[in-house]
This record gives structure tokens, C-alpha cells and sequence, in this order.
């Protein structure tokens, strides 16, 4: 097969210092043959009609990385095909993750100001919320680059903040009873999380073994670049493919 596969981090709009025009600069350096969308296996839409759907929806932020590729696309020929597990936008809207999440930090953000809180319990919560802060996850006044988002200390950072936040929330829940309630439902977003980065890999590799001497980009919102490198790095030789993780300037 001998393809390049090109892992790019990215935010799902713009940010203090992530641009999308940033992304579309670097697909006109790499040329892909292919890009690979953070968008579930099984999705029904015409790919096009998918961007443009994603473009839209974020155009207050940019237009996401969807804007990039529509843009790269208006002069350059690339397939774009989707890698995301499957069903996973049935799964989100069947577990309203999305809802739980945000009653679970109301939550939080209520107790933790009592007096009464749980001291042992406000220490760690003041651990996840310190790191958030201090590198901006999912901020848009976060002002890394695109550069320093696919760098290997951010690699570091995101993966050991997702190990930070599954670890201390387990704690939390154990100290404060009151917390009970959202125990289950973290457990199961944390594990779909997971889930999600080991389908990814599967999907990328099938991918892998249909074309012979591609370039191929796969585009994953950055929380999800660590693992994607990790669960690659290693099948470089077996299935015959040089992955490129670090982006020219």
C-alpha cells in the first residue's frame, strides 16, 4: 500500500489561535489524495451535503473544519470519506450526553461554592478545573495554534487531562454522595470516548489497505490525536504506511 497518513488535530471552528484557514493552508501543502472526516461510518448523507451541513453549523465559529475541506475542494480533487464509529450520532441523541454533561457541571459548579463543600473533594475539583483553565481546552480564547495543538506536549496534556478527569471524577463521586445521580452516565461517556478512538483506528487501517501509494489525512478534533497516533504508531511495518504527525511551518 505504501500510503502517507497525515493526523491532524484540529478545533471544530476558530479560536484565538486556531484558524481554519490555518487547516486549509496546510491540506494545499500536503495535497491529499484522501482526508478522512471525523464523521460516523454509517453516515447516510452525500458527503458533500455532510460538509456543507457541518460548515454551516459552525459558521459562527469559523465554519469548522468542514469550511477548510469545502475550501480545498473547490480547486483540488481528494476523496473524503468518514471514520467515526458507527451510530455515534443516534448514540449521542439517544444518551443526551450532551444534557447530562451539562446538568453534571451545574452541579459542580453549585456545590463547589458552599462552604460546606467536601474539602478533599473541592481539591480535586480544583485540579481539573485549574488544568482546563491553564491550557484552554475547548475555549475559543485558547490561543494555541494549529501548530501547537498537534505538537507532542499537547499530545501529553490532553491525554493525561482525559486520564485526570476520569480518575478525580471517580473520586468525587465516592466523597460526595450528592453526585451519585451522574456517576453512571460519566462512566459510560468516558467509555464511549474510548470506544470511539479504538473505532477510529479500525477504520482508518480498513481504509489503509484500499488504496496503494495515497496520501491520506485524517481530520480528529485534538482530543482524540494522542490516541489516534498511538493506536497507528505501531502498524506502521505491518500494514505498510508512514504516519506523519508534526505539521510544517
Amino acid at each position: 500500500m505504501n500510503n502517507i497518513i497525515y493526523i491532524i488535530g484540529t478545533c471544530h471552528g476558530n479560536t484565538a489561535g486556531f484558524k481554519v484557514d490555518d487547516l486549509y493552508k496546510q491540506l494545499l501543502e500536503i495535497k491529499p489524495d484522501v482526508i478522512l472526516d471525523e464523521s460516523p461510518i454509517d453516515n447516510k448523507w452525500p458527503m458533500m451535503d455532510w460538509l456543507k451541513g457541518c460548515a454551516d453549523y459552525s459558521k459562527k465559529r469559523g465554519g469548522g473544519e468542514a469550511a477548510a475541506v469545502l475550501k480545498y475542494l473547490e480547486d483540488h480533487h481528494a476523496e473524503v470519506l468518514p471514520y467515526d464509529i458507527k451510530g455515534r450520532n443516534d448514540y449521542f441523541i439517544k444518551m443526551k450526553f450532551f444534557e447530562k454533561e451539562q446538568a453534571f457541571n451545574t452541579a459542580c459548579s453549585a456545590y463547589f461554592k458552599q462552604p460546606s463543600a467536601n474539602p478533599t473533594a473541592s481539591y480535586l475539583f480544583g485540579l481539573i478545573e485549574g488544568m482546563g483553565r491553564r491550557f484552554g481546552f475547548h475555549e475559543t480564547k485558547d490561543k494555541r495554534t494549529i501548530f501547537d495543538i498537534n505538537s507532542p506536549l499537547c499530545d501529553v496534556q490532553v491525554e493525561t487531562y482525559i486520564s485526570l478527569i476520569r480518575n478525580v471524577n471517580k473520586a468525587i463521586f465516592d466523597l460526595v454522595p450528592e453526585f451519585s445521580q451522574y456517576e453512571k452516565d460519566f462512566g459510560k461517556m468516558m467509555n464511549f470516548h474510548a470506544r470511539r478512538d479504538k473505532a477510529m483506528i479500525s477504520n482508518i487501517l480498513n481504509y489503509n489497505s484500499r488504496f496503494e501509494d495515497k496520501t491520506m489525512v485524517v481530520l480528529c478534533g485534538y482530543f482524540h490525536r494522542y490516541a489516534l497516533i498511538k493506536g497507528l504508531n505501531g502498524s506502521q511495518s505491518k500494514y505498510r504506511f508512514r504516519l506523519v504527525t508534526e505539521l510544517s511551518s
